[in-house]
């Protein structure tokens, strides 16, 4: 290909493919209480470990409260992206039955 030649022009059939990091965060953040739900954890882990430290580290409970919020956000997303994926793989078998 020389210098004076058009350039090409992008696939429009193809959807552009989104970073892992904006990916990510959208799961995060969307719906709205995946957001809330995310700063209320953070919140909720910084409260306890706080008492946990000035408590002197004597209530282990506390430190495993601490992390519940969190724990339960990555369950809840874990569940999303494997849907998305079986989602994905029938689209894709259709595809192949189709083609």
């Amino acid at each position: 290909m020389d210098d004076t030649s058009p350039a090409s022009a992008p696939d429009k059939s193809a959807p552009a493919k989104t970073s892992l990091v904006r990916a990510r965060i959208r799961q995060l953040t969307t719906p709205w209480w995946r957001l809330v739900w995310l700063i209320g954890g953070l919140v909720w882990a910084v409260v306890f470990n706080v008492i946990y430290v000035t408590s002197g580290g004597t209530q282990e409970w506390l430190g495993v409260a601490s992390v519940v919020p969190i724990a339960l956000l990555l369950v809840d997303l874990l569940r999303v992206e494997r849907l998305e994926r079986a989602a994905e793989q029938k689209r894709q078998a259709a595809l192949k039955k189709l083609g």
